[in-house]
């Protein structure tokens, strides 16, 4: 049985989404609960696994992941076959989206390495596999967007006018969700805008 998901939830989830370490106390006063409410609807979530688990979003620049390059894979065997290149792409540090697709090719992989001789040594590994009859690598220039594992979820007007409030990270109800903004933040960098103004005429 699937667990219905009210708008309560949703918002929970979406305000997660944006900032995975926001206090149970700050979550409820966006969504009109308690901390231990909000507490015992997120330990459900996680139970019934709308939540898979917390993790940080690093630079791969700063980390030595510069490169990013989409790597199309096609084999000749059967499912049977293909299992031991699954494990080894499961396994492969640089690996980190494999999809099976339909279509002209078999896998799309989505890879980071940190130089392009490391990106050559992994597609040579990859074509070591005897069911592998070609590969296409295109290696990204510029990434335009890059969001995580799922679309972000949309909040809802009235939780991003409490969320306007209590300096939240909040979403612009259309336009570009991508980047989250504090409205506190906004409201700081207006002010100083305005007293810049005034200090220059003398006022």
């Amino acid at each position: 049985m699937y667990l219905e998901l009210d708008d309560i939830d949703l918002n929970i989830l979406a305000l997660l989404q944006e900032d995975g370490r926001l206090a149970h106390t700050a979550i409820g006063k966006a969504v009109d609960l308690s901390a231990p409410s909000v507490y015992a609807r997120i330990q459900r979530l996680e139970r019934e696994g709308f939540i898979r688990r917390y993790t940080a979003l690093l630079n791969p620049d700063k980390i030595g992941q510069g490169l990013l390059a989409f790597i199309r894979v096609r084999t000749q065997s059967s499912a049977d076959e293909n299992a031991a290149f699954e494990r080894f792409i499961c396994k492969a540090r640089e690996v980190l989206e494999c999809h099976d697709v339909d279509g002209e090719d078999c896998y799309i992989l989505k890879v980071r390495t940190d130089t392009p001789q490391s990106l050559r040594e992994l597609i040579a590994q990859i074509r070591a596999f005897p069911q592998v009859t070609r590969t296409i690598t295109s290696i990204v220039l510029l990434t335009i967007k890059e969001e995580g594992s799922t679309a972000s979820l949309r909040l809802s007007n009235r939780l991003i006018a409490s969320a306007s409030e209590t300096s939240l990270p909040i979403l612009e109800p259309s336009g570009n969700m991508d980047r989250p903004k504090s409205a506190s933040k906004a409201n700081s960098k207006a002010d100083t805008k305005i007293e810049h103004r005034k200090s220059k005429h003398g006022e």
